[in-house]
């Protein structure tokens, strides 16, 4: 089944509805408000990109988002997937792969050679994807919230 994975920066309200239904997804307490304006600050000005796939009725059912960064070990800019979800009537069927892939490929032209996925400590499911994908864990990440 092909896919139309399309980078969005101008949010129609019910993009951000539908954006806000798949983040709470993955356990996140998000309202539409403050997910528009996250929306509108994640831009690729700011070394952001977020992609969407729709539905046949235009609604968001899939939703990635990504940012390029610069470390101090490199001189190459590294990129990082920060948010990929799959509304559950549409997981199994290649939308995350292809997401994935969009990722990388943007990747690619933004001159990264690196690139992370982050996946929640609790999904193996998530993590069994990233895996089959040639992505491996590197690291940990400690979290402070202050």
């Amino acid at each position: 089944m092909p896919f139309a994975v399309e980078p969005v920066t101008v949010w129609s309200d019910q993009d951000v509805t539908d954006v806000t239904a798949l983040v709470r997804l993955l356990g996140h307490d998000v309202d539409p408000l403050g997910m528009r304006s996250r929306l509108e600050r994640l831009v690729p000005a700011a070394g952001h990109r977020t992609w969407v796939v729709r539905g046949d009725d235009g609604r968001v059912t899939a939703v990635a988002g990504a940012q390029t960064t610069w470390a101090y070990d490199s001189d190459e800019p590294s990129a990082l997937l920060l948010l990929l979800v799959v509304d559950p009537t549409f997981r199994k069927d290649g939308t995350g792969s292809e997401l994935l892939s969009t990722f990388e490929t943007w990747a690619g032209e933004q001159g990264a050679r690196r690139l992370s996925a982050v996946s929640a400590a609790a999904t193996d499911s998530a993590h069994r994807f990233y895996q089959k994908r040639g992505y491996h864990e590197a690291g940990v990440r400690y979290t402070k919230i202050a």
